[in-house]
């Protein structure tokens, strides 16, 4: 098999997070390759018997991946934390390699990510236990703000609109949310303007896309800072 470039991101499993609950990894990725599969390669970053897992997050081959991976490192390199691993805190470095590969690598072909047992089950207990943060935390005080929201299926966020825009609050690591803004007729100044402390996309994604600002890796009372001040000055 050729070489893959992959991209992994820490996590914490069932294990590990019996002795501490309330703990988690930084925003951090590792950009590596391989010459085995992705899902072996997944076993042996940290080894199978670890509390401590690696998810690959995004594969691809049928390129030059050492030539693709040395680019990505030097592009990277003011991120960077130690050899392979980078900096990640506004969440936004799989969507920016992604979009690299796609606009200067459209010969790369993405591989489907299998996880093992182990990652499976330390993903869905993170999972679990955001979903239930969204219910204890987040609902509560749109409720109270008397905002109309939905969930998705996965439960990972919380849909809802503001005006012209549609936000969305989602569960990150420690005591960590995002709030996502996206708008079909407000601009990204607009945006910037409008949510103190929104922060511009560094990975914009395709060139029609709505996707405006974020608040990345923020505690949850200065997001809703940011929203009560905005639905006051609108009288929303």
């Amino acid at each position: 098999m050729q070489n893959t470039l992959y991209i992994a991101e820490p996590i914490f499993s069932e294990k590990l997070q019996q002795f501490d609950p309330e703990s988690a990894f930084p925003a951090i990725k590792k950009i590596g390759i391989t010459t085995d599969y992705p899902a072996r390669r997944e076993k042996e970053l940290l080894g199978t018997k670890s509390p401590v897992k690696i998810a690959i997050v995004k594969a691809w081959t049928n390129l030059d991946a050492r030539r693709v991976e040395s680019m990505l490192h030097n592009i990277l390199d003011n991120s960077r934390l130690d050899g392979e691993y980078f900096w990640d805190g506004n969440e936004t470095l799989v969507d920016a390699v992604t979009n690299f590969i796609e606009s200067y690598h459209n010969e790369a072909q993405e591989i489907q990510i299998s996880d093992d047992a182990d990652v499976t089950a330390a993903t869905e207990a993170v999972d679990k236990k955001n979903s239930q943060r969204l219910y204890s935390e987040v609902i509560p005080t749109l409720d109270s703000l008397k905002i109309e929201y939905s969930i998705p299926t996965n439960g990972r966020r919380v849909n809802f609109r503001l005006g012209e825009y549609t936000l969305a609050i989602s569960v990150r690591s420690g005591d960590r949310y995002t709030l996502t803004i996206w708008s079909k007729t407000k601009t990204t100044e607009d945006a910037l303007s409008d949510f103190e402390h929104s922060q511009e996309l560094s990975a914009q994604g395709s060139e029609d896309s709505t996707r405006r600002a974020r608040i990345p890796m923020s505690q949850l009372s200065v997001i809703f800072e940011s929203i009560k001040n905005y639905s006051q000055k609108n009288a929303i």
